[in-house]
């Protein structure tokens, strides 16, 4: 398995846990083409570890725009920021 895959469980849970939104922006993920990712809140460039804690569910913009940085934007105003936290 590769260093930064999640397991399906894990994908499972995150998705669960985060009601098929963006756990960054809130767009929901359902009717969307794009299947959201699994974002590392504390990238693995960073030694973020791939647990529950540690994912978030990102829609494709919000991840693009995060990358391996441990900070989110404010997808209406471009601005970093830090990311929501996601709900153990």
């Amino acid at each position: 398995m590769k260093r930064d895959a999640v397991p399906a469980e894990l994908r499972r849970l995150v998705i669960e846990r985060a009601a098929n939104r963006c756990e960054y922006c809130g767009l929901s993920q359902l009717g969307q083409e794009a299947t959201f990712h699994e974002d590392h809140v504390t990238p693995i460039a960073s030694e973020g570890e791939t647990n529950l804690d540690n994912l978030a569910l990102a829609c494709v913009s919000c991840s693009l725009r995060k990358a391996a940085r441990e900070k989110g934007f404010d997808p209406e105003t471009g601005e970093g920021g830090t990311p929501v936290q996601p709900e153990a």
